[in-house]
């Protein structure tokens, strides 16, 4: 019963808790300027695959917030934001001098950083120091963070985004680069192919980054802006937003707000068995024994204790495909 409640209160959100925040500061924007770069599969312009955009922008319309997003060429969104060109980012991991001048709202998308090299490559290091005399492309301005402090006798270079790197990585130009997971899909689907036949991909992150939405502190009603954005985003995981942007059946993440993970549905229909595998929205917070343990399932509004109980209440559909049968390749397994 608790988990439904905690579902109902954060669906009653919308009108009420919106005007009891306009309420305490009258003076809260009701349109948002934001920036990013070119970072498919996460941003991009209009009408191209841009997943983080469109849930950021789905959130704040929820909200009542309408949101433009324009498209740099090249990262300078910290220090545009900084200069108060923009009023704030829907995708931008957090740093200690950002903290100072943005208000972040809880992480919504993970970046699993992958180490990615020409075909043929090894690419089984654990950190960067084993990449000690080879060259390795980053993108300038990105916080990678710590994980750089490993890249002793590493050649680092620069590029203006992912997308002009990895071409650079197939020109020969650097031996490695650093990119997301779901980047790394979304290359194997636009280019109908598999990966393996052009880069090789680490079979595990070598660091892992929450992605935010954040705005500038000086921006009216921020605190309020960022609140209210948190509480859409977890109906949206609940109700299968999420997976329809993300293009998933299945998705793991604490939807009830109760500690435990639960696999949620995107749609209205079953498969025959139980998902072997979900993506994970919330990789970092949780265990490997919370993912090989009992599976608890979320499907239209309701909680399942085990695939039996699902049986039970839907008629199986026999012939259910996956929304995207062959990119839960990369999806299902366990860093």
């Amino acid at each position: 019963m608790k988990h439904i409640l905690f579902l109902l209160s954060a669906l009653c959100i919308s009108a009420n808790s919106i005007h009891a925040a306009e309420s305490a500061d009258t003076a809260q924007a009701t349109e948002l300027s934001l920036a990013s770069d070119v970072w498919p599969p996460f941003t991009d312009i209009f009408k191209q695959t841009r997943f983080a955009i469109d849930i950021v922008h789905s959130a704040l319309g929820r909200a009542g917030i309408k949101a433009d997003t324009e498209i740099l060429d090249e990262w300078t969104v910290p220090s545009d934001l900084k200069a108060g060109k923009y009023d704030g980012s829907g995708a931008i991991w957090k740093t200690a001098d950002r903290e100072d001048f943005l208000v972040y709202s809880e992480p919504y998308l993970e970046n699993r950083i992958m180490l990615v090299g020409q075909k043929g490559s090894d690419v089984s290091a654990e950190d960067l120091s084993a990449l000690s005399g080879k060259t390795l492309l980053l993108v300038k301005g990105y916080a990678y963070g710590e994980i750089l402090d490993q890249a002793t006798g590493v050649n680092i270079i620069y590029g203006s985004n992912d997308i002009e790197n990895i071409k650079s990585l197939l020109d020969g130009d650097a031996d490695y680069i650093l990119v997301d997971e779901l980047l790394v899909h979304h290359l194997a689907k636009e280019m109908n192919t598999t990966v393996e036949e052009h880069i090789a991909v680490s079979s595990k992150p070598l660091t892992v980054q929450p992605l935010y939405f954040a705005v500038r502190k000086e921006v009216p009603g921020a605190e309020a802006i960022i609140d209210s954005f948190n509480k859409q985003i977890r109906v949206m995981q609940a109700d299968g937003t999420y997976n329809r942007i993300l293009r998933l059946s299945w998705i793991r993440v604490d939807v009830d707000g109760d500690g435990k993970m639960e696999l949620v549905q995107g749609g209205e229909k079953v498969g025959p068995d139980a998902p072997v595998g979900a993506y994970d929205i919330a990789y970092t917070q949780r265990s490997l024994s919370e993912v090989e343990g009992r599976k608890r399932y979320w499907i239209n509004g309701k909680l399942y204790e085990d695939w039996g109980n699902v049986q039970e209440d839907y008629e199986i559909q026999e012939d259910f495909e996956e929304i995207d049968p062959q990119g839960m390749r990369l999806f299902n397994r366990s860093f």
